[in-house]
């Protein structure tokens, strides 16, 4: 397609209208191409050495910007027009773009009937849960009763009725005079099995496929699910040396000593470390072979560190934390309170998937290709060694639970965390969607956490005036020797501005942090929508959540790390149904 034909901000290009993402515009609707045709030249470079460890990728680029005038009829980025299929709003004619009148300036089509109408994009297509994604088969689905596929006579998509529902939509051909609803399709019936296209790499791009194609709306909420990796930018591995000798790490595999990189520096193998003193280069070579890469690269751990640790404002680093004392109701609770003034985030777009998301991609191992396969489709044609990002700043509140407290109540409560319900529907879960031993359950530890962020992330959107869909989580939890972390990082980030006005963090202070967890954990005892809520039992009606419903712990999908997975109200606080597993029991 030709010509600037719509406008995108740079952070959604990484996520709702990433590649392979369909975006309606006012005449017409087209799905971004793969990065296979960014020009790079308009893209930024990013640098996040842990992120593109863990990604075994070299460079981050974000997305292209608009470097012409505003009334530029050329665009940045290339997309290409789908679904192809329109249909007149007037004679009802559905057939692809090209056989209606189409206007060279304005990609507009218009059809040939008396008041030269102009047409819309038709509502339905197919896809299949690898990731491909095709026109919906008008011809083939409206003559596959009588199998009358010789027939190539005009089409019509008639409204039949005024209810709004499936049924009512028929597609007809004018010449056999056959006529089918959409109902079918949508029960399965009638379509063929998925033809393999990628039409966000090319119309003419497609693979084998064996999965059967699934008829959804154009606009469907499971039609596109970015894969989405994110890391903290923090001290050091955001110093400069830390990011040259990132790039070269590769061409360092073989360097295993001190005076064999001294060599290599002299023999200008190396030119950008001339700058550097040996032993500093030195020993961030060996920091960053201890980060490990690919799946064995821990983004957490590192950044679970950095924020006991804390850091002070500093030009070379965008972290900047202030410890404040745990208010002293909580205190048997909450290990730290530390307000987090100033922080980077890295946002890397690595893939998509269709029909549902995938379960936990921070979980699934780099060479699981059973999961990867059935699931995961590639933003390029081929696998590139670069990847698009935005970096976003911000500010946040991170808590830590008391170790010691927690691991009481874990013996206490969970002495086997196998048996309770949310983990027994888990396993059933990952069996039904062929994944057992590739995603393991996250633990009650994790299910603590992470429902109290959710209660606290509630609770400051009223205290803060953020809007919901604001904030954002990261949940550090984990229980191993040496590396126990329990800790909750709520942060706003955004990456139109320098970060927020302090609207969040001062909240961490420790009069008002308390004052807003109490009234999170007081709202978490109750729901409207008890006591349906509070009994809810995830192995009875198959859903991964316990005591957790839209009324009362659900927050937006663009906040949770995990699809508004693995809460329950009871793991907090009591409920009318259940007083016995409460964390905060006795506050």
């Amino acid at each position: 397609m030709n010509g600037k034909v719509g406008e995108v901000r740079n952070s959604q290009l990484v996520s709702t209208f990433g590649p392979g993402a369909i975006m309606d515009l006012p005449d017409f609707s087209v799905i971004i191409s793969s990065t296979d045709h960014w020009n790079l030249k308009l893209c930024e470079v990013i640098k996040e050495p842990r992120l593109q460890r863990k990604l075994n990728i070299s460079r981050i680029y974000a997305p292209p910007s608009l470097q012409w005038e505003q009334d530029s009829k050329q665009g940045t980025l290339p997309a290409y027009r789908f679904p192809r299929f329109m249909v007149c709003p007037k004679c009802r004619k559905l057939s692809q773009f090209k056989e209606f009148m189409l206007d060279p300036d304005s990609q507009i089509a218009y059809c040939h009937c008396e008041e030269n109408t102009k047409v819309f994009p038709a509502r339905f297509l197919v896809a299949c849960p690898r990731g491909h994604i095709d026109d919906f088969p008008w011809s083939f689905y409206v003559h596959s009763k009588k199998g009358n596929f010789d027939c190539e006579g005009s089409l019509f998509l008639n409204d039949k009725g005024v209810s709004g529902s499936i049924a009512d939509v028929e597609v007809e051909c004018k010449s056999c005079e056959e006529k089918r609803t959409l109902e079918d399709a949508f029960m399965g019936v009638g379509l063929p099995s998925c033809r393999g296209h990628k039409q966000w790499i090319g119309p003419w791009s497609k693979e084998e496929c064996t999965e059967k194609s699934r008829a959804l709306l154009r606009g469907a909420s499971n039609l596109y699910f970015p894969v989405v990796q994110s890391a903290l930018s923090i001290p050091p591995y955001t110093s400069t040396i830390h990011q040259d000798v990132a790039e070269e790490m590769d061409r360092l595999g073989k360097v295993d000593s001190k005076e064999k990189l001294k060599m290599y520096i002299e023999d200008d193998l190396f030119p950008t470390f001339k700058e550097f003193d040996l032993d500093e280069i030195w020993g961030t070579i060996l920091q960053q072979r201890g980060l490990g890469s690919g799946e064995e690269q821990d983004l957490y751990y590192p950044e679970w560190e950095a924020l006991l640790r804390g850091g002070e404002a500093d030009t070379e680093y965008e972290f900047e934390t202030e410890e404040q004392q745990v208010p002293d109701r909580f205190s048997k609770r909450i290990g730290r309170l530390i307000m987090v003034r100033r922080l980077t985030e890295v946002r890397v777009l690595d893939g998509f998937s269709r029909i549902e998301p995938l379960p936990d991609i921070t979980s699934v191992g780099e060479e699981d290709d059973t999961v990867k396969e059935s699931f995961k489709a590639s933003i390029s044609e081929s696998r590139k060694n670069w990847r698009p990002g935005i970096v976003t700043r911000g500010e946040g509140i991170f808590i830590t639970l008391h170790e010691d407290a927690l691991s009481a109540w874990e013996k206490e409560k969970f002495s086997d965390s196998n048996s309770i319900p949310m983990a027994k529907e888990f396993e059933r879960y990952c069996k039904d969607r062929n994944m057992e031993n590739t995603v393991e359950f996250p633990g009650t530890r994790y299910v603590l956490l992470h429902t109290l962020s959710h209660a606290l992330m509630r609770q400051l959107c009223f205290s803060s005036g953020y809007s919901s869909t604001s904030l954002r989580e990261r949940i550090y939890s984990r229980k191993k020797d040496g590396q126990n972390m329990a800790g909750v990082l709520i942060y706003t980030a955004t990456p139109d501005s320098e970060g927020s006005l302090g609207g969040l963090v001062e909240l961490g202070k420790t009069d008002r942090f308390e004052e807003i967890l109490f009234h999170a954990l007081e709202d978490a005892k109750f729901c409207s929508g008890d006591p349906l809520c509070s009994e809810h039992k995830p192995d009875a009606i198959g859903d991964l959540n316990g005591a957790a419903c839209h009324a009362c712990q659900l927050a937006a999908e663009t906040s949770c790390e995990k699809s508004n997975r693995f809460l329950d109200r009871g793991f907090i606080v009591p409920t009318v149904s259940d007083q016995s597993l409460a964390f905060f029991n006795q506050e």
